[in-house]
């Protein structure tokens, strides 16, 4: 996908992350392009998962945690939003191991539309059915609805989650090492759905496995000991790096 002329719409300006003493992240800015899949690369502890907690504000339950420059969402600071859950249902999270709440399969997926108000059960009856769609996960629970996820298999449990996001109709969903526990099988259709979800959806996706960014993703941001070396068409990262880190990394030499 062509990047040009497509809109931003996050910012990321001069950010740098401490946990106490430790900088993590060092100088990053770049920008994320609307209805696109950035996907950010490097090996262990390099940060991926800092940054992306930044995104969404999960950071402000760290202890320690400490930052500087600016994450813009819509070209409004993020440090400035007062209800970071407000801002959490805009900006949705799929983390690498699927935690399904206490509850049934239909209540997991409810419960967003539930705490934003929705309690029509009619109306929660679409919004469950029309996001576990939306993950290919319609037909294998439509009878099993009342049942809890207990039952499910790792993939099916995070395709649940997935779901459960969705419901609350973000505008960028986050996925931070979404096939870590999966195999490959499972893994084949959280790439799919990642490809087929930015008809509707901004996505960005932290992960190590470089083949998997490749698949999956517009843009790539290769991260290294908290520095952001390279950003741009993956294509292009992967096929013409204009640093000798990034070429090392892609090409497995590195990392």
């Amino acid at each position: 996908m062509q990047t040009e002329n497509v809109p931003s719409i996050l910012s990321v300006r001069n950010l740098s992350i401490w946990y106490g003493d430790k900088q993590v992240l060092r100088d990053l800015s770049f920008e994320v392009k609307q209805g696109q899949v950035t996907a950010f690369i490097g090996p262990t502890n390099s940060g991926k998962s800092t940054l992306v907690r930044c995104i969404n504000r999960l950071n402000d339950f760290t202890p320690n945690f400490r930052s500087t420059g600016d994450i813009l969402f819509r070209g409004v600071a993020m440090g400035t939003a007062s209800d970071a859950t407000a801002l959490r249902k805009q900006i949705g999270m799929v983390f690498r191991k699927p935690i399904p709440f206490r509850g049934s399969i239909y209540e997991n997926v409810a419960y967003g539309a539930q705490i934003s108000g929705v309690n029509a059960s009619t109306h929660l009856d679409t919004i469950v059915e029309k996001n576990l769609r939306k993950t290919g996960l319609w037909s294998e629970v439509e009878n099993i609805l009342g049942e809890t996820p207990e039952q499910l298999s790792i993939g099916q449990q995070q395709l649940l989650c997935i779901a459960r996001a969705l419901a609350v109709e973000p505008e960028i969903l986050i996925f931070d090492e979404p096939c870590g526990e999966l195999d490959p099988i499972e893994t084949v259709k959280i790439e799919t759905l990642v490809r087929e979800l930015t008809k509707d959806y901004t996505l960005i996706f932290a992960t190590n496995k470089r083949r998997q960014a490749a698949r999956v993703s517009d843009v790539a941001g290769f991260l290294y000991c908290g520095e952001l070396i390279e950003f741009g068409a993956t294509e292009k990262i992967f096929t013409n790096p204009q640093d000798n880190r990034t070429e090392q990394y892609v090409t497995g030499r590195l990392g």
